[in-house]
């Protein structure tokens, strides 16, 4: 008799995860239960352009949403070296894990928008690690599973690839 069970996780192994299903564009920037908060008119104004003109983006929007992950944008007028932006992790309270984005953004709003795509894929890497809760945590987890791309600045690969898919959604919009 011919089983399937391996055939069958080596499917479940390999397939991409299916995206979110979208959720409404109130409920996730705008309602006071939203996951993803940004005070800057600029930073919510990318938030929309992202959340309708990619799809990834969307995808990544409404995974957080579904997390236990706050997220913070700000907009700041530089990031060491030649960082456009970076992720930090703030103190865990009342149950929720908070963390920071800020974007020192210099090109055209599609680059920007596909830099802060990359920011929050960093964030739901947190999102999918419990353990990460504090800045140890957050080092750790990236000398672990990042690369490192200078002093205290890790990687991903997920990162960088949602950047470029996030670029190439918009300019088809």
């Amino acid at each position: 008799m011919l089983s399937i069970a391996p055939l069958f996780l080596a499917a479940m192994l390999f397939t991409p995860p299916m995206p979110f299903e979208p959720l409404a564009e109130s409920a996730v920037l705008d309602a006071p239960t939203r996951h993803i908060r940004a005070n800057d008119r600029s930073m919510r104004h990318l938030m929309r352009r992202g959340y309708r003109g990619s799809r990834t983006f969307a995808d990544l929007v409404a995974r957080l949403q579904r997390s236990d992950v706050i997220v913070y944008i700000e907009q700041v007028p530089r990031l060491p070296g030649a960082l456009e932006g970076r992720l930090m992790m703030l103190p865990r309270v009342n149950g929720f894990r908070y963390v920071r984005i800020q974007l020192a953004p210099r090109g055209a709003p599609e680059d920007a928008v596909s830099i802060l795509g990359h920011e929050l894929q960093h964030a739901v890497e947190v999102a999918e690690a419990p353990e990460v809760s504090d800045g140890t945590g957050l080092a750790d987890f990236y000398k672990r599973t990042g690369m490192r791309n200078g002093r205290d600045v890790y990687e991903t690969a997920a990162a960088q690839s949602v950047a470029r898919r996030v670029r190439r959604e918009l300019s088809l919009t």
